[in-house]
């Protein structure tokens, strides 16, 4: 709609956003900076089409032209064999295939959160998405198999985990002597090694606790990186399951360490509020696993090693543990 302004002859247009009188030839709103001919306000940018945006024509047009023969080459020609072959070459296979959980994991920002401070790095946002896989995309082996395979599959696994999992510790168990009530559940971990050198290394994780045997024992494995995640370059995982139980006897828990095919006996004393755990290595060093700052939603442990019969100690690295929070499936 356009007007005769009363004291000259310029011809106004009416601002399609806010509505007042513009005059001619702007081709922007002075008050609310919106374009006279969209309506469209600098923060609405990113809100238009990719049709109406500059050379927004021009570029669906030449996708229309390139892209059929360019599908065709990626899935059945040379080049799509090349893709794979150099993929495989990398270890990144698996990226041709969306992961099944925390598809926004970034190992730069997750070391970031963990640098700023472990206070910082505990109020990250959910990880943890209710009903997905935790092992990410479907195994090869997985997939060959039948619906009914599938699902006989998965009820032994439930079956198993329902006859070992208990809902609490044993009542038996008196509150003094659960010494590790608070770790049950599942945990995000943080594992630093060399901290504060230029060697410094941070592996994220997980630490998932379970009350095993009518809850007489407590059961943990833990998994160094996520169970979807490779290791950095020139790291073996880590995977360690820790079974403990309170010895009457002794007034104190025990238990047994299992990694890397070896397992290793060891005994607990508690000092305030930390718990030492030590153990020998055969033909190798005491290692000693300190749990610290044991709260509701976080707690640490800190690993240090003797090779001289406990004369000196050294610090191998630490875990920093938060409890997971959970989001809904989207």
């Amino acid at each position: 709609m356009v007007n005769q302004a009363d004291s000259s002859s310029a011809a106004s247009l009416r601002c399609p956003a806010c509505g007042i009188m513009v005059r001619l030839p702007a081709d922007t709103c002075p008050v609310c900076q919106a374009n006279m001919r969209t309506g469209l306000r600098p923060a609405d940018a990113e809100k238009t089409s990719f049709w109406h945006r500059r050379w927004g024509r021009l570029a669906v047009i030449l996708l229309l032209l390139i892209g059929p023969p360019s599908v065709y080459l990626i899935g059945y020609g040379d080049l799509g064999d090349l893709m794979k072959g150099g993929m495989a070459k990398f270890g990144l296979e698996h990226c041709a295939e969306p992961r099944n959980r925390w598809d926004d994991f970034n190992q730069d920002d997750f070391e970031n959160y963990v640098r700023s401070g472990y206070t910082n790095w505990k109020d990250d946002k959910p990880t943890r998405r209710v009903g997905e896989n935790p092992n990410g995309p479907e195994s090869p082996l997985m997939a060959a198999r039948s619906r009914e395979q599938k699902l006989q599959y998965q009820d032994t696994r439930t079956y198993f985990a329902s006859s070992l999992m208990s809902d609490g510790p044993s009542k038996t168990l008196k509150p003094d002597d659960n010494w590790y009530l608070r770790l049950n559940g599942e945990w995000e971990v943080a594992f630093i090694q060399g901290e504060g050198t230029p060697n410094e290394r941070i592996i994220a994780g997980e630490w998932n606790y379970a009350w095993i045997n009518n809850g007489e024992a407590l059961q943990d494995v833990l998994t160094l990186p996520f169970r979807w995640l490779k290791p950095p370059a020139g790291v073996p995982p880590i995977l360690i399951t820790t079974i403990r139980h309170f010895n009457p006897i002794r007034n104190a828990w025990e238990g047994f360490h299992i990694q890397s095919g070896q397992m290793f006996y060891f005994g607990a004393v508690r000092n305030n509020a930390k718990i030492v755990e030590t153990y020998k290595i055969e033909n190798g060093p005491i290692m000693v696993w300190v749990f610290d700052n044991m709260l509701n939603d976080s707690f640490q442990v800190t690993i240090s090693q003797s090779v001289d019969n406990g004369s000196t100690y050294q610090t191998v690295g630490s875990l920093w543990a938060k409890k997971r929070s959970f989001a809904s499936k989207e």
